[in-house]
C-alpha cells in the first residue's frame, strides 16, 4: 500500500515536472525582444519588482524597431507570441507588435542607466500555465537579464526611432502596464475567470 502511494505520489511529480518543462520551453523557445517607451511618474516605476507577475487588462502596444530614447523609461518585453500587426499600419512604421488583453509578465528586472530606466518583462504564456512562474527562478534568467541590460545600455542614447518618437505613439504606450494611473496592480487573474473558478 505505501508503495502504491509512492508510485501514485511520484507520478503526480512526474506530470507536474513535464508541465513545468513544456511551459518552460513554451515560453522561451525563440524569443523575440520588444520596446515600448513612456514616461512614468517615479512612484510608479518604483512599484515594479524583479520577480513579480503582472497582469496587464489591455493590449500592449511595443516595437520590434529598439533604438534610443526621449522617455524617462522603456519597458523591454522578451516574448515569442506577441502578434505581429506591422502590415496592418497606414504607414506609421511603428513596427507595431501587440501583446493580447489580459496577458501576463514576470518582471526579470528594473535597471537604471545613464538617467533612464529599464523595466524588464518575460512574456507568459497565454494560459494557465503562466502561473508555474510564480516564485521560480532559474539560471536562464540571469542570461535573459543580462544580455537585455546590455543591449538597453549599447542602444538608450544612440538616436531614437523617428516613428517612435511622435506623439500619437507615445500616447498609445503611456499608461503602465499591468497597474492602473494609481499604481493598484490588477489582479492576477480576469474577473471573468475567476468568477468562472468558484462556481
Amino acid at each position: 500500500m505505501d508503495k502504491d502511494r509512492d508510485s501514485a505520489d511520484h507520478g503526480v511529480d512526474e506530470a507536474f515536472l513535464e508541465r513545468l518543462e513544456n511551459a518552460f520551453n513554451k515560453t522561451l523557445s525563440g524569443l523575440a525582444i520588444f520596446a515600448r517607451d513612456v514616461n512614468l511618474p517615479e512612484n510608479l516605476a518604483k512599484k515594479y519588482g524583479p520577480g513579480m507577475i503582472i497582469r496587464e487588462k489591455a493590449f500592449v502596444d511595443a516595437s520590434y524597431k529598439i533604438g534610443g530614447m526621449i522617455t524617462t523609461h522603456r519597458y523591454m518585453i522578451l516574448s515569442n507570441h506577441m502578434a505581429d500587426l506591422e502590415e496592418y499600419e497606414n504607414d506609421t512604421n511603428w513596427g507595431l507588435c501587440v501583446a493580447a488583453r489580459d496577458s501576463h509578465f514576470k518582471v526579470l528586472t528594473v535597471h537604471e542607466y545613464d538617467g533612464k530606466t529599464m523595466i524588464l518583462l518575460l512574456h507568459l504564456p497565454n494560459d494557465e500555465d503562466w502561473e508555474l512562474f510564480v516564485d521560480l527562478k532559474t539560471n536562464v534568467d540571469e542570461e535573459l537579464i543580462s544580455a537585455s541590460v546590455e543591449r538597453f545600455e549599447a542602444r538608450c542614447n544612440t538616436e531614437a526611432v523617428p516613428e517612435l518618437t511622435a506623439e500619437v505613439w507615445l500616447d498609445r504606450c503611456s499608461f503602465p502596464i499591468g497597474m492602473d494611473a494609481d499604481g493598484n496592480f490588477f489582479d492576477l487573474r480576469a474577473v471573468n475567470d475567476a468568477l468562472s473558478r468558484a462556481q
